[in-house]
């Protein structure tokens, strides 16, 4: 592992993305995003993520300096056309479309299209959150990322699909759960593999349809397949997955297995909840943190409890040596210098 002060993995990867013909705001807004889902240990999600998406500005995949088009298609929905932006920069602008929309007609929905990948998700339902507001986004994928077999199923058929929610505690940060439907995100597997590690138990079968904890089976020609959420009880995941199909695919008229659909599908909810909600909300934390523990000095949490202590606790980002030298090479074709490493460790 290399170990970098945020603040420069900041600069230097708002540098490479500006290189590569991001406006200042967007490169702004997707460093944001990754740094902080990297201080939060979310390390699928944070900084591994820039070679992926310089790889797809240069395919074409993204378009580094798109604005999405948002159009009202009723009393309280919107209609978003990614145009293939980053998906943090269409998912904040879906964000800030949302929370007057809901606070006029008490609640509120977004439909985003052709978005590029999103990130951490409960990023949007957190940001709805500290608008006052209960947020909800779910996310798919094209089916270039059908990673997910259904439960009883071999092939992949949907992606890891993700659910995010967040609400507002007075007093406090917002609540933030953010899980995909899969045993994992892809991304886990993805560091897992660069790592040499093994995945868990029961999250991976191989092309043949046999356990394994090998990530490379993800990653194969012809490639395995990432298991629901829920193991033997796994119809609950794959049951959560199709709904996110439904909030997405299926309401932006698309066909799950349209093999030409590009990008990311995101929709986002926002309710404005009643007057003293947040003051409940504290209410309902505190008694689920006075439950006993089962292990004694490992107190119950509150879903986000962990992400935020690990980012209040973080001082170097830890960047895996995959995710580096990549990195270096990007920075040698754009003629930027890396950040300083104040230590490595294996």
């Amino acid at each position: 592992m290399f170990l970098v002060d945020p603040a420069d993995m900041s600069v230097f990867g708002r540098a490479l993305l500006e290189h590569s013909g991001a406006p200042t705001e967007h490169a702004e807004i997707v460093m944001e995003h990754l740094i902080r889902a990297s201080e939060m240990g979310l390390a699928s999600h944070g900084v591994m993520r820039i070679p992926q998406y310089l790889a797809e500005i240069e395919a074409g995949i993204i378009d580094p300096a798109a604005e999405p088009e948002i159009e009202q298609t009723g009393i309280s929905r919107l209609r978003v056309e990614g145009r293939r932006g980053f998906g943090q920069v269409v998912g904040m602008r879906m964000v800030s479309a949302l929370t007057p929309l809901a606070r006029e007609t008490g609640l509120a929905m977004a439909n985003g299209r052709h978005l590029g990948h999103t990130g951490r998700i409960g990023a949007y339902a957190e940001a709805l959150a500290e608008a006052a507001l209960i947020g909800l986004a779910v996310c798919n994928g094209a089916p270039s990322g059908h990673w997910v077999a259904p439960f009883g199923g071999r092939e992949g058929r949907i992606s890891t699909n993700p659910i995010a929610m967040s609400w507002p505690v007075d007093g406090e940060k917002p609540v933030i759960a953010d899980f995909s439907t899969a045993a994992a995100p892809e991304g886990v597997f993805r560091v897992l593999r660069d790592l040499g590690a093994e995945a868990p138990e029961g999250a991976l079968r191989d092309a043949a349809g046999r356990p394994s904890r090998d990530p490379n089976v993800l990653y194969a020609v012809p490639k395995g397949a990432v298991q629901p959420l829920g193991g033997k009880l796994g119809y609950r995941g794959t049951a959560l997955a199709l709904f996110v199909e439904i909030l997405t695919t299926l309401l932006n008229g698309d066909e799950v297995d349209d093999r030409s659909r590009k990008g990311t599908d995101m929709t986002l909810l926002a309710i404005a909840p009643q007057p003293g909600f947040p003051i409940l909300a504290r209410a309902l934390s505190e008694h689920i943190r006075r439950s006993a523990p089962l292990e004694s000095g490992q107190p119950v949490l509150m879903p986000g409890d962990r992400e935020y202590a690990a980012a209040a606790a973080t001082r170097l980002l830890r960047v895996d040596g995959s995710t580096w030298a990549a990195l270096k090479s990007a920075a040698e074709r754009a003629g930027l210098a890396m950040p300083e490493m104040e230590e490595s460790e294996k």
